[in-house]
């Protein structure tokens, strides 16, 4: 489970160094979950993710980091199914007609909660 949680840490910082190098990469990933329902997907990963981290987090030293995010990670992913799909591809919308600058401060995000993740779990 750990190796897990490590892997979404990982996989968090590689996608947020991604979108800080290239902002236009974040403009065509938004795009993509634009189209049809593909931005239940995401709903359905964040909700998975939040039960890993929850059912992670006793064998970490900053278990209440892990509860922590995985309790947001499926509020996140529940909010998403209670949105409806017009609202959240007005979201997206907004996102993506942010300056590439503003695009860059937003990757910063996923590269501080992968690094947070990392730590927690490298300190089991």
């Amino acid at each position: 489970m750990l190796i897990l949680i490590k892997l979404i840490g990982i996989v968090m910082v590689g996608f947020g160094i991604i979108f800080l190098v290239s902002p236009n990469t974040m403009r065509k990933l938004m795009l993509l979950c634009e189209k049809g329902k593909r931005i239940y997907i995401a709903g359905i990963l964040r909700i998975l993710f939040g039960v890993t981290f929850l059912l992670a987090a006793s064998q970490c030293r900053l278990a209440g980091v892990i509860v922590t995010l995985g309790i947001l990670f499926i509020i996140a992913g529940i909010t998403i199914f209670i949105l409806k799909l017009n609202r959240i591809k007005t979201i997206l919308n907004w996102y993506y007609g942010r300056s590439r600058l503003i695009l860059r401060l937003i990757a910063l995000i996923p590269i501080a909660l992968g690094m947070l993740i990392l730590y927690s779990v490298s300190t089991c």
